[in-house]
C-alpha cells in the first residue's frame, strides 16, 4: 500500500469519529386547542335567559254587605233552627237586642241583652219579660220558655206574608215600634189566622227591628205581636 493511500484512510477515519451521532431535535410541540375564555356570549341560536315575575293575584272583591231584608231572612232562619251562634252574630253591637212580647213596647219593663249576655236556651234562670196583656200578671219565664211562647211559637220562616216597614197585624194596642226605634227598618212575618172559628182574631206576627251600624244591618228588637184586649 502506498504511503499516500494510507494517509487518506487515516484522515477519513478521524473525520468520522469527530462528528459523533447527530442530535435528534424534538419536533415542535403542536399548539393545544385554545382554552375557552372566562366569559363567553351565548350562541345566537340559544335564547337569552329571562326572569319571569309571577302574575299578580287579582285583588279580592269586597264582601257584599247583606241588605236589611237579607239580614232578616238570615235571622228568621236562625230562629227556626235555634241557631244561637248565628243569632248572636246579628245582635246590634251597641244597643243589644230588646225582646217585647207585644207590639206596644213597654220600655220600662222589657228586657234587653247584649250579644255576650244573651242566655242560652237551656238556661234555667227565670226572667221578668213584662206583663201579660189583659191580666197584667208578670211574665216570669226562662229564656227557653219565652222563646217558645213569644219568639218562635209559629213557623214564621214560612209565614203567610212578609211585610217591610208595614204592620199587617193590628189589634187594639198601639204599635209604637217606630217611636222607640225611629231610624229602623222593620220586617214583619205574619199569619192572618189559624182557626176559622176565630175569624182572624188569632193572627200572629213576629217583627224584626233592624238598624244599620256601618255597612251592616243588625237586629235591635224582636217583637211578638198578636191580638190584644
Amino acid at each position: 500500500m502506498s504511503i499516500m493511500l494510507l494517509i487518506a484512510i487515516i484522515t477519513a477515519a478521524c473525520s468520522t469519529a469527530g462528528n459523533g451521532p447527530a442530535e435528534s431535535v424534538p419536533p415542535s410541540a403542536s399548539p393545544s386547542s385554545a382554552a375557552p375564555s372566562a366569559t363567553s356570549s351565548p350562541s345566537p341560536s340559544e335564547p337569552l335567559p329571562t326572569t319571569v315575575s309571577p302574575s299578580p293575584e287579582p285583588p279580592a272583591e269586597p264582601q257584599q254587605a247583606l241588605s236589611a231584608e237579607e239580614t232578616a231572612q238570615s235571622i228568621i232562619a236562625a230562629l227556626k233552627e235555634k241557631d244561637e251562634e248565628t243569632l248572636v252574630s246579628f245582635i246590634h253591637p251597641v244597643k243589644g237586642v230588646l225582646f217585647s212580647p207585644y207590639a206596644h213596647i213597654d220600655s220600662a219593663n222589657v228586657l234587653t241583652f247584649q250579644a255576650e249576655d244573651l242566655p242560652t236556651l237551656n238556661d234555667q234562670t227565670v226572667y221578668q219579660w213584662g206583663s201579660y196583656d189583659g191580666s197584667g200578671e208578670p211574665i216570669g219565664l226562662t229564656y227557653g220558655e219565652y222563646y217558645d211562647k213569644f219568639i218562635y211559637d209559629r213557623d214564621f220562616a214560612n209565614a203567610e206574608s212578609v211585610n217591610v216597614n208595614a204592620f199587617v197585624g193590628k189589634g187594639n194596642t198601639l204599635v209604637n215600634i217606630t217611636d222607640v226605634f225611629p231610624e229602623s227598618t222593620t220586617v214583619e212575618y205574619h199569619f192572618s189566622g189559624f182557626d176559622p172559628q176565630y175569624e182572624g182574631m188569632d193572627w200572629e206576627s213576629l217583627i224584626l227591628v233592624l238598624e244599620q251600624e256601618g255597612a251592616a244591618w243588625y237586629v235591635s228588637a224582636i217583637v211578638h205581636s198578636s191580638w190584644t184586649i
